[in-house]
């Protein structure tokens, strides 16, 4: 592994990255509009609040479930 220095991290230097929230919305907007380049159809509702949870299980701050 590279040592680049002293310098801020990723989540120091954009401040969008410290909004989990928005950082989530920014990785499905981008992923969305790769897909629809490559000729998938645009997300639906479901298909987004489905990635939405799975993004927030993967970071490691999930909600609890629900009851």
């Amino acid at each position: 592994m590279s040592d680049f220095g002293e310098g801020p991290t990723l989540e120091q230097a954009n401040p969008w990255l410290r909004d989990e929230a928005e950082r989530i919305e920014r990785i499905l907007d981008v992923t969305e509009r790769n897909s629809v380049i490559e000729g998938l159809p645009p997300f639906s509702e479901q298909m987004r609040r489905r990635l939405r949870e799975e993004l927030m299980e993967d970071s490691g701050r999930a909600r609890p479930p629900r009851e």
